[in-house]
């Protein structure tokens, strides 16, 4: 492995770099009202927990930002948030069964319109199990086997430990900005 690849893995940067992007922010947060960067409160606290109890569905969790309302209420499937748990692809295969006995009664009928939707569902749910299939070999291929001594963790499995750690969080802890100590740290 030569330098320039294993540079890319680096997750520990220079002090100077650090205290460069500070001083980048510091800018825009002398613009805003110091209130914006109080701690919250309890209620704040829990409200922005609850948030990530609430982007929980059957399937696995909805991406949405925080603060944000569900625009496809009841149609998850088709909606690009969301983040099918690998352990689900046994209930996406019961809604394709289903789909599928839905797609031949409307063609039976003559729902021309409804055919088209049961299409389009059953292209995103093909896309999800794909993605939900991918995870779970990442997943897998992470816990059997490690690529030149850098695990493979896949993207959402590295966002599900951060929320985690976050919830886990205090209010304190979680507002506060990362330190060159903290950072040097990490592994």
């Amino acid at each position: 492995m030569d330098v320039q690849t294993t540079h890319g893995y680096v997750t520990v940067f220079q002090e100077h770099v650090i205290r460069h992007y500070q001083t980048h922010l510091a800018g825009p947060r002398a613009a805003r009202a110091a209130r914006e960067y109080r701690t919250p409160t309890k209620t704040e606290w829990a409200e922005f927990e609850e948030h990530f109890d609430k982007r929980k569905v059957e399937l696995g969790n909805c991406g949405r930002p925080y603060a944000t309302p569900c625009e496809h209420e009841h149609s998850c499937i088709r909606c690009p948030l969301l983040q099918v748990d690998p352990g689900m692809i046994g209930r996406l295969d019961e809604i394709n069964t289903n789909l599928i006995a839905q797609r031949e009664l409307a063609h039976t009928k003559g729902w021309l319109d409804e055919l088209k939707g049961i299409d389009l569902t059953l292209r995103f749910l093909h896309d999800k199990r794909a993605d939900a299939q991918r995870l779970a070999r990442l997943i897998w291929a992470s816990r059997s086997s490690v690529l030149e001594g850098v695990p493979l963790v896949h993207p959402w499995a590295r966002w599900s430990l951060f929320r985690i750690r976050a919830a886990t969080m205090s209010p304190e802890r979680a507002v506060r900005p990362a330190t060159t100590a903290t950072a040097a740290a990490m592994p």
